[in-house]
This record gives structure tokens, sequence and C-alpha cells, in this order.
């Protein structure tokens, strides 16, 4: 099941944390995560920095649908193959 983070969930750096991401996915059986750009960049903070960003977690793939398709592309999204944008 694809779900939208909270609103208030990954918006403010300090606060962010993988485990309250965990907690939410297990919590709510999530299949696919949508969020929105300041969410993904405060999620990918977290992520160590020689690491490419992910564009899954828990095996669960993420989906940014306010971010430009062209980056979406360069970071490897799934689902966005040529001819999509």
């Amino acid at each position: 099941m694809m779900k939208q983070l909270p609103e208030g969930m990954f918006i403010n750096p300090d606060q962010t944390r993988f485990s309250i991401l965990r907690n939410w996915v297990l919590d709510h059986a999530v299949t696919e995560i949508s969020m929105n750009e300041r969410q993904f960049w405060n999620f990918v903070h977290l992520q160590p920095v020689a690491e490419k960003p992910w564009t899954t977690y828990m095996g669960r793939a993420i989906s940014v649908r306010d971010m430009p398709s062209e980056c979406q592309k360069r970071l490897g999204f799934p689902g966005l193959r040529q001819g999509e944008i």
C-alpha cells in the first residue's frame, strides 16, 4: 500500500530519524513511500555522504512527486525510463 508521509514528518532536519520512518513503515504496512521534495532531502541528510541518495528504504520504493522528472532520472528513481519525462 502506497502511503504519503505525514506532513510533519521529516520537515525539520533536527527531528529527522531513521527510527521514526522505520516504525511508520512497519506500523502502517507501507509498501511504497510517497514524500515531498523537502522530506526527501531531509531523509538524504541522514544517509552516508559517500552514497548516492537512496531511492528505496527497507525495500520500499520512494516516490517524490513534486521533484522535477529530470532530477529524479539523474538520481535513478525506479520507473523513470527513457521517454517518461
